[in-house]
């Protein structure tokens, strides 16, 4: 999950058709669970991804990505433009990621929370 991940969105979809489609109501339903567990509204569901906070978009992106088949997300900054509201929710999803998850993360709280093996770069390199 890179900083610029605006990049990687399309901005004229909602976020429900970003992250499925196929269409598919149930699919949809779950979507539409998902994003309201990280604390969307209804509305926001329903406008176009643009129109969404910074925060917002990021969390389209890593719900994307956890929606994936892939088994080691890369993740730079990942909590850095979320809300306090939706911190705990991020990092409980990120915690039970069945994968590995490499991250890069100024923020003690993920790193308390959700890393199990942290390494710091110093002047001397890596160091666990």
């Amino acid at each position: 999950m890179p900083q610029n991940y605006e990049e990687l969105l399309d901005l004229d979809v909602k976020p429900v058709e970003f992250l499925d489609d196929t269409g598919d109501k149930s699919i949809r339903t779950q979507i539409r669970t998902y994003l309201g567990s990280l604390k969307y509204t209804a509305d926001e569901m329903d406008h176009p991804i643009r129109e969404l906070s910074g925060g917002q978009k990021a969390k389209v992106l890593l719900l994307k990505m956890s929606l994936s088949d892939a088994n080691v997300p890369i993740l730079d900054e990942p909590t850095r433009n979320f809300s306090p509201l939706s911190g705990p929710i991020i990092r409980k999803m990120i915690a039970s990621f069945p994968g590995a998850v490499i991250s890069i993360s100024h923020d003690r709280k993920y790193i308390e929370e959700v890393c199990t093996k942290t390494y710091t770069l110093t002047g001397k390199g890596l160091q666990e």
